[in-house]
Formats: structure tokens, C-alpha cells, sequence
């Protein structure tokens, strides 16, 4: 064991935080690439310490992200579409209430909706509107401060897109022979997009 002065353990200092967050969000955007992916996102999010070692997520994002556009007067070209995300979850942090030297390593899953913008110039009949989306979470948070820390966090955000009857086509769209999509046997794919976050929080309560 450690003296008390000397443990690299110590109590969590922050109970509420408040977290300014950043990063990059790349995705697959599904067979066709259709789906919104690859671009940087941004927002806030409030953690509340529960009591031990689990704490509840709350928090919403926009992102600005990249689409492939399929339309049939033109050729295959690339869009932006924005995209809010809200989110609601549980974390678990494996060193419990304490830090150990001012870091906090925690699992976490988080569900909730992704809203997207209008994308006027595609006609194409594929929509990313409201869609369903959850994931698992993995991070550290660095506590520089009793009130001030910094996170790096990994996740994957899952949602699922749907495809209209015209991607299935071969004659559909020209200078795509075969179909767009093939071996679907459904009109609907769940995507992965991994994405990588830093964050700046402050202790609301301590």
C-alpha cells in the first residue's frame, strides 16, 4: 500500500462537468456511400457523477459532413450535409471514484437520435432525416485542475441507413452497371463511424 500523502490514488474531485468537445467523425457512409460521413463535428456535454463508479451522459453535437450524391442527369458527385446528434447514457469509470495521478480511463454507451439537414440537389430519393443511433464509448480524462480537465475519447456511433428501390437498378442511374448496391437483400444497413474526440471540461460542482 501507499501513505495517504503519497497514494497515486485520490478522491474524484469533480461531481458535475460541463465539457466543451471537438474532433473528426470518419464513416463509411454504407454500400452506395450515401450516408453522411467524414467530416469534424462539434459540441457540449454534461457528465453527473451517480455514485462510485457510474456516471449519466447527456449532450448534443453538429457535425458537417461529407455525401455522395447519385442522381441521374449527372455523374456521381460529393455533397456536405449537417447533422445534429443528441444523446443521452451511462458511463462506467474503472478506477472508480478516485483518479489515479489525475487521470480517470472509463467505458461508456450512449443512444439517442441524428437529425439531417436538407440536401436540396439530391434527387436521388435517398434521405438522412431522423435515424436511431447508439454506440459504445472508451476515453481518459486528465484532471489538470480540481475544476479543469481535459478528455481523449474514441467511439463508434451507429445508425442505420435506407436505401431507395432505384439503388437496387442496374438501369437506373448510367454509369452505374451493375446496381449501386449489391448483396443487400434488404433496404436497410446499419453503418459504423468511429470518430475521435478531445474535450475541455469544467467542474460545475465539485
Amino acid at each position: 500500500g501507499h501513505a495517504p500523502e503519497r497514494s497515486p490514488y485520490r478522491d474524484l474531485p469533480a461531481r458535475q462537468i460541463l465539457l466543451l468537445q471537438g474532433g473528426y467523425l470518419f464513416g463509411s457512409g454504407g454500400s452506395a456511400r450515401a450516408g453522411p460521413h467524414n467530416g469534424p463535428f462539434a459540441g457540449i456535454r454534461y457528465t453527473l457523477h451517480l455514485g462510485g463508479p457510474f456516471e449519466a451522459i447527456f449532450g448534443v453535437a453538429g457535425a458537417d459532413l461529407q455525401r455522395v450524391l447519385h442522381v441521374d442527369s449527372l455523374p456521381t458527385d460529393t455533397t456536405r450535409q449537417s447533422v445534429a446528434i443528441g444523446e443521452v447514457g451511462f458511463g462506467f469509470l474503472i478506477t472508480g471514484a478516485k483518479t489515479w495521478r489525475g487521470l480517470a480511463p472509463y467505458v461508456a454507451v450512449t443512444t439517442g437520435a441524428a437529425f439531417g439537414g436538407s440536401v436540396p440537389e439530391d434527387s436521388s430519393g435517398f434521405q438522412f432525416q431522423r435515424r436511431f443511433q447508439f454506440g459504445p464509448q472508451v476515453g481518459v480524462r486528465w484532471y489538470a485542475s480540481r475544476q479543469l480537465s481535459f478528455r481523449l475519447e474514441g467511439r463508434d456511433i451507429l445508425w442505420r441507413l435506407a436505401y431507395p428501390n432505384t439503388f437496387f437498378e442496374s438501369t437506373a442511374y448510367p454509369g452505374s452497371t451493375p446496381p449501386l448496391i449489391r448483396g443487400i437483400h434488404a433496404s436497410r444497413e446499419w453503418t459504423h463511424n468511429l470518430s475521435l474526440t478531445f474535450g475541455l471540461g469544467y467542474a460545475l460542482r465539485l
